[in-house]
């Protein structure tokens, strides 16, 4: 099967066959947004990766290396203990400062838990049986050919920390706003507008080590967008776009955007069309 990328290929993907669910008139071809959509799906799933594998919510790997190269394991111990330097710990969690990780402001809450569910005032590499972590990233994003102001929450649990362990289990939900994004191909910008959720189920992710990749096992991310177009001319519309997010053990998962099928690039944040 031929893999094409997303944003170079606009005149095939105009004849590619795309469900959609318009609640207004929009110009723009169904196939091009699903390729937008597809495009800013990657990158906002590397990041859900990295607040992951960062276990804090820290986004630590951001640092301007791409994730999973050798070069963003800036600290190989930096996965396998939370980093809560700065963070005040109150009420059962900890509180910490604003990060500055690429551009993006991180802010996040921490709580660790004991089997049973009871909060600990520290991690314990042996009695923490899973953290509960609520982290917010915004900022300024540029990747390629598109651009954009985001806005993303996430509120996920790591279970399967008890005792020594390889993988570990995410699940919870996040929200975005992502607004003025632009995609520039060949001289002409889309612009759009997009409100999106998603929920993550029964993601398996490796323990972070020197030698072994970052990328999730198993589980899914489902993503639900809102998204208004602007034309050139001040025209446009609303449609919505579900997107359902596979994950292998590599940096390539695969995605479902309203039913089209595409491949994720985790270490590049980009989409091809499957």
């Amino acid at each position: 099967m031929r893999s094409t990328r997303v944003l170079t290929t606009g005149l095939i993907l105009l004849a590619a066959a795309c469900s959609s669910s318009p609640t207004t008139t929009s110009s723009m071809p169904d196939a091009l947004i699903t390729s937008d959509i597809a495009t800013m799906t990657a990158d906002a799933t590397t990041e859900d990766v990295d607040v992951m594998a960062s276990m804090d919510g820290s986004i630590g790997n951001l640092m301007g290396a791409p994730l999973g190269s050798s070069a963003s394991l800036v600290d190989p111990s930096q996965g396998r203990r939370p980093g809560m330097t700065g963070c005040s710990f109150a009420g059962g969690h900890f509180t910490c400062p604003p990060l500055l990780r690429n551009g993006l402001t991180v802010t996040r809450t921490v709580t660790f838990m004991a089997d049973g569910g009871a909060t600990q005032d520290s991690y314990d590499s042996l009695l923490t049986a899973s953290i509960h972590v609520v982290a917010a990233v915004s900022g300024d994003v540029t990747r390629g050919p598109w651009s954009a102001t985001v806005a993303r929450n996430r509120d996920l649990t790591i279970s399967g920390l008890l005792g020594t362990e390889t993988t570990r289990t995410v699940n919870g939900t996040g929200s975005e706003s992502v607004s003025r994004a632009r995609v520039t191909v060949a001289g002409n910008t889309r612009s759009y507008d997009i409100i999106g959720a998603s929920t993550v189920t029964n993601v398996v992710v490796p323990v972070r080590a020197e030698g072994v990749d970052p990328w999730p096992l198993s589980g899914t991310i489902t993503r639900t967008y809102t998204v208004t177009r602007t034309d050139a001319n001040g025209s446009g519309g609303t449609v919505t776009r579900t997107v359902v997010i596979t994950f292998n053990g590599s940096s390539t998962p695969t995605a479902m955007v309203n039913g089209e099928p595409f491949t994720l690039n985790l270490s590049s944040r980009t989409a091809s069309h499957r």
